[in-house]
């Protein structure tokens, strides 16, 4: 079986130091830097909590997936449902399922998910507390071949990562609005500042001295780093 290598062992050292390996920016990383060192199509990161069997899912953030597949996706479900995810409860170890040759703990409602939306091979792990009952999982899709220990033990380097960074999304989600402002930079504070007056972006530029390109390259980091998609919800947001 493949096993991480010094080589596999530096890129990771290189995601993992790279500068957008911070709170407010957890899903450029995970798309850039994380997705060099271990290829994907798509992920799922969720933190929630087990109660009396049933899976209550507080936070999720997923990129790389269809629509139609994220809305399926239930947020608060029997554990039992997903007996892959009900296994890493049980084990708190990295796992990997190969649709065409699936490990025993695979149960027929993940595999026809597998099925139904083209998921590939798909990949899990997280950070459990185990006294609280709660805890945050991934699950990559679209994962490359041939599935092997090298996957298990990157994901056993990958989930402290995640781990980290989704608390601190949240913490940082749940920050009022004018404290998370504090994050941005000088230029970025006068952009959103002249957006939330309901200026438009080439009227931002003027007063600015930048090109609209460099406005919407600007707000495309401030969406990130304040969790907001589009231009609505930030003025939603500042009010």
């Amino acid at each position: 079986m493949q096993h991480l290598t010094k080589n596999d062992l530096k890129a990771w050292v290189t995601a993992v130091t790279h500068p957008l390996a911070s709170s407010g920016s957890l899903i450029a990383w995970v798309e850039g830097p994380l997705r060099e060192f271990f290829p994907f199509e798509g992920v799922v990161l969720g933190h929630g909590e087990l109660v009396a069997g049933q899976l209550m899912v507080t936070h999720m953030l997923a990129t790389g997936h269809d629509e139609a597949y994220l809305r399926q996706i239930a947020t608060t479900f029997e554990l039992s449902q997903r007996a892959s995810l009900a296994w890493w409860f049980s084990t708190r170890r990295p796992f990997y399922i190969d649709p065409n040759n699936p490990p025993p703990y695979a149960s027929t409602f993940e595999l026809d998910e597998i099925e139904r939306f083209g998921l590939g091979n798909v990949a899990g792990h997280g950070v459990l507390n185990v006294r609280a009952n709660a805890g945050t999982y991934f699950g990559f899709a679209g994962v490359r071949t041939p599935l092997s220990d090298w996957h298990l033990e990157a994901l056993t380097l990958i989930a402290p990562v995640l781990n980290d960074l989704m608390l601190s999304q949240i913490a940082l989600e749940q920050r009022p609005a004018t404290n998370r402002l504090d994050s941005l930079t000088p230029r970025q504070k006068e952009i959103v500042r002249q957006l939330a007056a309901g200026k438009s972006n080439k009227a931002i530029a003027l007063s600015v001295g930048i090109t609209e390109k460099s406005v919407r390259n600007q707000l495309a980091k401030v969406y990130a780093r304040l969790g907001v998609n589009k231009r609505t919800e930030l003025i939603a947001l500042l009010k």
